[in-house]
């Protein structure tokens, strides 16, 4: 869900089935990567921690000390294309995390990769997952997705603590990127969930989708946002796809999998009249239904002409349970979206 949205949660998270687990890597069809298949050492649970521990200080710094090489040395896939938009603060500020944990699973080949888990007390208490990627032998540490969920008392942490299944050594088990054992595949969630919220699922998907605040909920907060737009004489449109990007996955204990990625979500406002309400104080219903100030400021619009279209691009990252066939639903537990464009018309910024 884009960040955007003031009537959306920039976080959502409730209770749901009990998970447990493992974890693998899946590239969408067509999109291996070059140093796949590349032979890799297993990685240990304590180089993965030191790997962390070197790398969070500089990624705490990137708001402050933001720069694209910087952002480019730290971040990769959906999460730099976050953080560039946004300088450094695609997501809530992080001060100190505590209980981290790491899942680390058994992997053969580059790229390699392992979750870093930990919270955030205070006033501004969030749970974060840090997905962190290796691409080939000697390149960094980089984080693809920095997952979070806010004012919830870190229940996706406490689910991933409390529920996924290590071997006796401590290392996660991988789920196949094409396993058809599962309600859906993990490489075909992307394209899946898109379609769904897009409303052009069949019904033998749309049943497999659980009720909840980023299924059936987002889809009725759009169409109720399409519907508010024109009352201020705007057409509004929100369309996702797959992002195209890897899937990473992690075993349940019923035999489903938690799955993590990314779609791509762009917002339109297409003006249906020069009256059409441009700007709108950010607490007034109207905040919900125009496009948002800081777009507006970015790209520099002081005056609307009919037909005139504003679009915004975000990535979401998002975590899903995915039950077997037959047993379960698949639930998307966190979306996390940041814009991640802004244009005007034809002018790309």
């Amino acid at each position: 869900m884009v960040l955007f949205r003031p009537s959306t949660a920039i976080s959502m998270l409730v209770p749901v089935l009990a998970l447990v687990g493992c974890t693998s890597i899946a590239h969408e069809e067509g999109h291996q990567s070059a140093h796949h298949g590349q032979h890799v050492q297993q990685m240990t649970i304590p180089q993965a921690r030191r790997a962390f521990d070197a790398f969070l200080p500089r990624f705490l710094k990137l708001p402050t000390h933001f720069s694209v090489a910087r952002a480019r040395s730290l971040t990769m896939g959906a999460e730099l294309q976050a953080q560039l938009f946004f300088k450094g603060n695609s997501g809530p500020a992080i001060t100190r995390l505590t209980g981290e944990t790491f899942y680390v699973p058994r992997l053969t080949a580059y790229p390699r990769w392992f979750l870093a888990a930990g919270r955030q007390l205070g006033t501004s208490s969030a749970g974060h997952l840090f997905v962190m990627v290796q691409s080939a032998v000697s390149a960094p540490w980089k984080t693809a997705m920095a997952l979070y969920d806010l004012d919830s008392n870190a229940e996706m942490l406490h689910q991933l603590a409390t529920s996924i299944t290590t071997d006796a050594q401590g290392y996660a088990e991988a789920v196949p990127a094409l396993d058809r054992s599962l309600d859906m595949s993990p490489t075909a969630m992307p394209t899946t969930y898109a379609s769904y919220l897009n409303g052009n699922a069949g019904q033998a998907v749309r049943r497999v989708f659980q009720a909840g605040p980023n299924t059936t909920g987002y889809i009725k907060l759009i169409r109720e946002i399409a519907r508010g737009a024109g009352r201020y004489g705007w057409r509004d449109t929100d369309r996702q796809t797959s992002a195209r990007l890897p899937v990473y996955a992690l075993r349940l204990d019923t035999g489903g999998a938690i799955v993590i990625f990314a779609t791509k979500d762009t917002v339109s406002w297409q003006a249906k009249s020069a009256a059409a309400l441009l700007l709108a104080k950010p607490s007034s219903r109207a905040a919900n239904y125009v496009p948002p100030a800081f777009v507006l400021l970015r790209l520099g619009v002081t005056s609307v002409r009919v037909g005139m279209r504003i679009t915004v691009t975000a990535i979401d990252r998002v975590l899903a349970f995915v039950q077997p066939k037959g047993i379960g639903f698949i639930y998307p537990l966190i979306n996390n979206g940041a814009a991640t464009g802004v244009s005007d018309s034809n002018v790309r910024r």
